[in-house]
């Protein structure tokens, strides 16, 4: 009892909620200045937040440090029994270590932002949402949502507002035919709401069954299921409607007799 009486009688006490006050006026200080010289965006939210973390657990590590110090206990051995703890923390939390890392890699490279539309391994969705251990897509096509830990992501496809199409035509049609429906097909594909500009590229290449015709369309990338669908099937009807067949391979085979 006589220790803590004295203890509440010495500076100490008065030193550590000093240190506890100005640790919390430089928290407040570097949090509005960080958020005013990064910005505001999606992108840039998350990376100040990541910043932000680093900087109130080294302040929160700093405070506790001064007061053990203030309070006659031997910071050093503090720190060296902490080195030891932490080699065997990080041992048994490696897989999560390695999450936070790339979550910052992810967040200082701008490999993708929350909104955009994007395929990780076999998964294709929009990015939901984005933290330093893991990242959610939602694929609205076959509902599903998915959250993968940021140590599997090594590549990102981000899907553009370009779709295109190829589509399979028969040898034998004729070129000037297929320009002029495939006209007609772009020319109703291009009033829809959901696309912004619609264009026949032509031959794309030559296959052993058919000669391939390019479409390529203008379209928000979490639309491109829908008008992919949409397309297909006004390009199917119009190809009908012209007796205009999409072959399927064939093999000629020549015996001897």
């Amino acid at each position: 009892m006589d220790e803590i009486v004295n203890w509440l009688l010495s500076p100490k006490p008065y030193l550590c909620i000093a240190i506890v006050i100005v640790v919390l006026v430089i928290w407040i200080a570097t949090r509005r200045f960080v958020r005013k010289i990064i910005g505001k965006s999606e992108k840039k939210d998350a990376f100040a937040a990541v910043v932000l973390n680093i900087i109130k657990y080294s302040l929160a590590i700093l405070c506790v440090l001064l007061i053990l110090q203030i309070n006659g206990i031997n910071v050093t051995s503090a720190i060296a029994g902490l080195g030891i703890a932490s080699v065997i923390v990080g041992l048994a939390l490696q897989d999560a270590l390695k999450d936070i890392i790339m979550g910052v890699n992810i967040l200082s490279e701008n490999f993708f932002r929350i909104g955009d539309v994007v395929k990780i391994g076999d998964h294709v969705g929009k990015v939901s949402n984005m933290t330093l251990k893991s990242t959610r897509i939602v694929n609205g096509e076959e509902g599903y949502e998915v959250r993968i830990c940021n140590r599997n992501i090594d590549k990102v496809f981000i899907y553009s507002d370009i779709l295109c199409l190829d589509i399979p035509l028969s040898y034998e049609e004729d070129t000037e035919k297929i320009d002029t429906v495939f006209k007609e097909i772009v020319s109703e594909i291009s009033s829809w709401k959901e696309v912004r500009k619609a264009e026949f590229l032509g031959l794309q290449d030559y296959q052993d069954s058919s000669k391939l015709f390019r479409l390529r369309i203008n379209c928000a990338p979490q639309n491109r299921a829908g008008v992919r669908r949409r397309a297909l099937k006004t390009i199917d009807s119009a190809l009908s409607r012209n007796d205009i067949s999409i072959p399927f391979p064939q093999i000629d085979v020549h015996t001897d007799h």
